[in-house]
């Protein structure tokens, strides 16, 4: 077992404590079964109910993706107005393909958060919305998978639990956030 420790007193090695013993929150000291998670683990990718001008959506969570996409499908029931789009998207295992538009300053609410965000508008057959590092970062947002949730740093800070999902599911979000 690897132990890591912090020094206690004037960086003196010899007077280090474990990591994590006095930490509040932490397992230190508890069985392996005490400190597993009550809840089990969810499976898949990681999504949220967010509503896009008071309609709802559901959007895959990307920490890969640098920018915020929208499928081009949406755009009317979500009623957005699109400017031109610059640039081209490459997807993993799918040929790179040309912007249609952005939508800026697209009113969105996720949990207690509402602000204004851009989506770029591509063709995609597998998501209607992708919330990717644009939106993290303007956010401050953190992604917590261990604890399937988002935790929202920014001016309203909240913890919203997120949704399992796989790639090509289809369900429809007819409920509200």
């Amino acid at each position: 077992m690897v132990q890591h420790v912090v020094p206690s007193g004037g960086g003196k090695e010899d007077s280090a404590t474990p990591c994590g013993q006095d930490c509040p929150g932490s397992n230190w000291g508890q069985p392996e079964d005490e400190a597993k998670p009550q809840n089990p683990r969810k499976n898949g990718l990681m999504f949220v109910d967010v509503k896009i001008h008071g309609k709802p959506i559901r959007a895959m969570i990307d920490t890969g993706a640098t920018h915020n996409y929208l499928a081009s499908a949406e755009v009317e029931r979500l009623g957005l107005v699109l400017e031109k789009g610059v640039g081209r998207v490459k997807a993993i295992n799918s040929a790179a393909q040309s912007i249609a538009g952005v939508a800026k300053s697209v009113l969105i609410k996720v949990g207690a958060y509402e602000g204004k965000t851009n989506l770029s508008v591509v063709v995609m057959d597998d998501f209607k919305l992708i919330l990717g590092l644009d939106f993290l970062r303007d956010t401050r947002t953190v992604v917590l998978p261990h604890v399937d949730s988002l935790m929202m740093m920014g001016t309203k800070p909240c913890v919203i639990p997120t949704l399992a999902g796989r790639i090509g599911e289809r369900k429809s979000v007819g409920h509200a956030v």
